[in-house]
């Protein structure tokens, strides 16, 4: 089935992951469910630079994908003749110019043909946190498990954190000044 659609909530975690990391471009994989893509896989070892990505294919887990996303900072949202070799092994690729906005992107198939995405609301599933929740029972806790006895005064005694652990403030200070000195260099 052909991808033709996008998850609201994805497209603006695409937007907003674009903004974050502006001036440089971002760049992942797309998971698709279906008809609709909802779901970003980023990559480890990903580098990017202000004037491209580099994504470590080797690094894909071992799932499908649907297609790719990058951003461009420089603001058009059109393939460059690197992006359409790239674009070969996809059936979709979205690029998102600045100012990444729900206006500022573009997909494309695998030719690099200007394809249409509908957004569209999306009911994710969490049957694993349900499973998760399923496992835990707030009955399972309760405050009885816990006595103030549990953690009295006793415990630590002023002794415990004395003033002989912390030497002279003038050490302090001069680690600071030391601290200030190298972030200058920077």
């Amino acid at each position: 089935m052909p991808v033709r659609k996008i998850a609201s909530d994805t497209i603006d975690f695409i937007l907003a992951t674009c903004k974050a990391v502006h001036p440089h471009e971002f760049g992942a994989f797309l998971e698709a469910e279906n008809d609709t893509i909802i779901n970003v896989i980023y990559l480890p070892g990903t580098d990017a630079t202000r004037r491209s990505v580099s994504l470590k294919t080797w690094m894909m887990p071992n799932m499908p994908h649907a297609g790719s996303v990058h951003s461009h900072p420089s603001g058009t949202p059109y393939p460059s003749k690197q992006d359409l070799i790239f674009f070969r092994s996809n059936d979709v690729n979205i690029i998102v110019g600045n100012p990444y906005t729900r206006t500022s992107w573009r997909a494309f198939d695998r030719n690099g043909n200007e394809i249409s995405l509908e957004i569209v609301d999306y009911e994710f599933k969490d049957d694993l946190f349900d499973e998760f929740d399923d496992d835990f029972d707030d009955d399972d806790f309760d405050d009885d498990d816990f006595d103030d006895e549990d953690f009295g005064d006793d415990d630590f005694d002023d002794e415990d954190f004395g003033d002989d652990d912390c030497d002279d403030e003038d050490d302090f200070d001069d680690e600071e000044d030391d601290y200030d000195d190298d972030y200058d260099k920077l």
